[in-house]
């Protein structure tokens, strides 16, 4: 691998160098960010993709089978294939408000910083090179990937990498916060849902707990969590939904837990559902009810080492701007990067919130084209080889 500094010296100015574009891109947050795009509905914002690559020139722009935004900036010698990568999708269904507010200091939106703002940076990358007189060596795909979030499940990415005739060697997942954020290893990850019916029986049946499925659903609980986690390796059980009932005065025949299982280890992620299965099919004989586990989101642990040379690089970016590195992990489309042995970083461009109750999301601004920077910082990196097996 390349050891030496492939960073350069240049990226400490980009930021004052990329002011001229600063309303183009805050335009293209706004219109992006006022686009619904719930997992599976992202139709509109792959068009604002594809008519924003369109426009700037890329020949080979269009979407795949899976609804993916795909463009394609071909480099001087097409040497090796970098991807730049953003989610399209958001948690909030397309009823809900979407009206974008510009403040002094801040953009104001549902979902803006995940991943309005991802997108727009990855919509906008030709037009930045461009600005900035950068003509890359490298091929550069710029991916808008569908259906991530939730039951989505990541297909949009795996679809484009099972099916890309050409090898990726390196990647950048893009979200919009928080800058600073590096992630370099995936941990593993299980999302489930609990259900639990009651069932409709001709006669009353004499099983205990059988009148309520909330009652029924404490039960399982209880039993989750009496599950032996062990602390090495790092293994946790994470309970963050509970839905059931609709008045005071009536028990609910029906009741939902949702819950999330994270592992350093892929097996025992694997052990702990086993587990929770055979809880739900003891309850279901036990108690009278229908009691089901859905297991509709993973993600493999891996990742790349600290001492690999397209992480010290992204760091030495980092310095160069005056950023301070936030390592860590969080799902993103990294884990299936990983998972198919592609060097790859998430990173993040901007400050913000979401997710905070009764406090809407928001990015900073001011922020933004320092990320932007980094982002640069790193692709050209990435193009001088630094992921290049020797």
């Amino acid at each position: 691998m390349a050891t030496e500094s492939l960073v350069p010296e240049e990226v400490a100015g980009f930021p004052e160098a990329l002011l001229p574009l600063r309303e183009r891109l805050l335009a293209n947050l706004v219109m992006i960010a006022q686009i619904p795009a719930p997992t599976g509905q992202e139709l509109q914002r792959v068009q604002f993709l594809l008519d924003r690559f369109t426009e700037e020139g890329l020949s080979d722009a269009s979407s795949d089978e899976s609804g993916n935004a795909v463009g394609r900036l071909i480099g001087k010698r097409s040497n090796r294939t970098i991807l730049l990568v953003s989610h399209l999708d958001t948690i909030f269904p397309a009823n809900a408000d979407h009206t974008v507010r510009v403040e002094a200091d801040r953009i104001v939106a549902p979902a803006v910083g995940d991943n309005a703002m991802g997108a727009a940076i990855v919509s906008l990358m030709p037009a930045i090179l461009e600005h900035l007189n950068i003509e890359l060596d490298s091929d550069l795909i710029l991916l808008g990937s569908t259906n991530s979030l939730g039951r989505g499940n990541h297909a949009g990415i795996r679809f484009f990498l099972d099916h890309l005739p050409k090898k990726i060697d390196c990647a950048v997942c893009v979200e919009g916060m928080q800058l600073g954020r590096i992630n370099y290893f995936s941990i593993g990850t299980a999302r489930a849902d609990v259900s639990c019916t009651v069932r409709s029986l001709p006669e009353p049946s004499r099983s205990y707990g059988s009148e309520s499925a909330l009652v029924v659903l404490n039960h399982i609980i209880n039993r989750i969590l009496a599950i032996a986690t062990p602390s090495r390796p790092y293994t946790v059980i994470k309970m963050g939904q509970v839905h059931a009932g609709v008045s005071y005065d009536i028990e609910p025949d029906h009741a939902e837990l949702g819950i999330e299982i994270v592992s350093h280890s892929d097996e025992m992620i694997e052990q702990i559902c086993g587990q929770i299965n055979d809880i739900v099919v003891e309850m279901t004989a036990r108690h009278a009810v229908d009691a089901n586990l859905d297991i509709f989101f993973s993600t493999k642990a891996g990742g790349i080492p600290f001492a690999h040379p397209l992480v010290r690089s992204v760091l030495e970016v980092m310095e160069k701007l005056g950023i301070e590195p936030d390592q860590g992990h969080s799902p993103s489309e990294l884990s299936d990067l990983i998972a198919r042995n592609i060097p790859a970083v998430t990173l993040g461009i901007t400050r913000g919130q979401k997710g905070k109750k009764r406090r809407p999301d928001h990015v900073l601004i001011d922020p933004i084209l320092t990320g932007v920077a980094q982002l640069v910082g790193v692709i050209l990196a990435m193009d001088k080889g630094v992921c290049d097996e020797q």
